[in-house]
């Protein structure tokens, strides 16, 4: 149940994001850009903020840096009059296409040290790609945090009766 949840959070995630049409931002950030749009001074923009031009300038400057905080952006917004919008965009397209990605990878560790293990013993797992293929679409469905661990390239399996087993590949 846990997973249908995750799933369909990503889901819905996905077609959030995939109505965000994004933009490079201007070489003097948001903020000088929408201002100086507007034809409003910094001395203007910082009345409107209750703060010095000095003060402006600054967080003018921060933006433009990508040192200024979420909590100020917000605050330049409403004196420009704008709505901030703040929004991670995946850069594989999906966040579906981020965990499939990353459950080839980890499926393509995990099938390569047991093919490496098994044929020391004179075993292999046979079809490595077929392998892979298969133990990659499990992680995708069963998203699961150990899908981004480093250190442990094997998953466990979740519930009750798992007491830190692992998956069986």
């Amino acid at each position: 149940m846990l997973n249908n949840s995750k799933n369909l959070q990503t889901q819905i995630l996905d077609r959030h994001l995939s109505e965000v049409r994004v933009c490079d931002r201007p070489s003097k950030g948001w903020v000088h850009a929408i201002r100086t749009a507007l034809g409003m001074s910094v001395r203007q923009m910082g009345e409107r903020l209750g703060i010095a031009q000095q003060s402006a300038a600054r967080l003018e400057h921060n933006e433009e840096n990508y040192s200024i905080t979420l909590a100020s952006l917000r605050k330049v917004a409403e004196a420009l009059d704008c709505k901030l919008v703040y929004v991670l965009i995946p850069n594989e397209g999906s966040l579906a296409a981020i965990v499939k990605k990353q459950a080839n990878k980890k499926a393509t560790e995990i099938i390569k040290s047991v093919d490496h293990t098994m044929k020391l013993e004179a075993q292999g797992v046979g079809d490595l790609d077929d392998k892979i293929s298969e133990l990659s679409n499990d992680l995708s469905k069963n998203i699961n945090s150990k899908l981004w661990d480093l250190n442990d390239s094997i998953p466990r399996t979740s519930g009750p009766n798992s007491a830190g087993r692992r998956r069986k590949t």
